[in-house]
């Protein structure tokens, strides 16, 4: 297991590999939303918490009988349910490409309904979802193949750049993430609060300020990343992936991993084309 480990580890990711494996993660993210939802559709009625708010908007291009209809639980239901299919889509059109755009396009389609049903309870992992499937869209436009999946790499390899390096660059200047009291607050509330790991958490308080301060090394730290050797880098994006499992598992979001680990293969792939 150990060699089979090393061997993963040397071993350059292609374009093509890299092309599914950047979507697939968020398609099941994607499934795991939809799925969620559908077991909620009670509280999507006209009187429920995430009822719709569509028909509610003073400006609006789309007209107000369309926008009653995604507000209602069948417009619930369709859009959660285009969502689960389009992840679907993706995840079994591992080595077709025009199946991946097509899937991306579904769940884009869904995400953006979604929120302008409501954008209540979406995070950011939802935001990175988004931000993948429409990469992928507006590099689909490139005509040649090569050069439109090497755009879609490559500008996700940016976005995960800009995503770390500013979130740590903003808990650097926030007083209470200094502190090393952050997290403990977080996990105060009774969203993030409830799981057994954030009540250990929260029972060993010199553990929650070496978390934070954690966080905040590695998220500055993150473009040391692109100094390492593939092998290593590798690694280093195996750690970020068990951090993000951690935070899933934590504060109870089960579709965070998936979402911001969606990206890494692009990384992977950028680093090993130094080679």
């Amino acid at each position: 297991m150990l060699e089979a480990w090393r061997r993963s580890t040397r071993r350059p990711i292609s374009r093509e590999s890299a092309r599914y494996w950047t979507l697939a993660p968020a398609a099941v993210g994607e499934i795991i939303s939809g799925l969620e939802t559908l077991t909620q559709i009670p509280h999507h009625g006209h009187d429920g918490l995430l009822r719709g708010r569509a028909a509610a908007r003073e400006r609006s291009l789309v007209p107000l009988p369309l926008r009653r209809a995604i507000d209602s639980t069948a417009g619930a239901v369709a859009i959660q349910a285009l969502g689960v299919l389009g992840g679907a889509v993706t995840l079994t059109g591992k080595r077709r490409r025009e199946q991946q755009i097509l899937g991306a396009a579904m769940m884009l389609a869904a995400n953006g309904l979604g929120k302008y049903r409501s954008s209540f309870g979406r995070d950011g992992a939802d935001h990175m979802a988004s931000l993948i499937n429409g990469y992928r869209l507006v590099t689909a436009a490139i005509p040649d193949a090569e050069l439109s999946d090497e755009m879609f790499l490559r500008a996700m390899n940016i976005q995960v750049f800009l995503a770390y390096t500013t979130a740590g660059a903003a808990k650097v200047i926030s007083s209470s993430w200094r502190s090393g009291e952050a997290l403990d607050q977080i996990l105060q509330t009774r969203q993030y609060g409830e799981s057994a790991a954030a009540k250990f958490i929260k029972s060993h308080p010199a553990l929650a300020r070496s978390m934070t301060w954690f966080t905040i090394v590695w998220e500055t730290g993150y473009p040391i990343v692109y100094f390492m050797s593939p092998e290593a880098a590798r690694v280093a994006m195996w750690g970020v992936k068990l951090f993000h499992l951690g935070i899933a598992v934590t504060m109870g979001l089960p579709r965070f991993f998936w979402g911001f680990s969606s990206s890494h293969a692009a990384v992977l792939y950028v680093i090993d084309r130094r080679r």
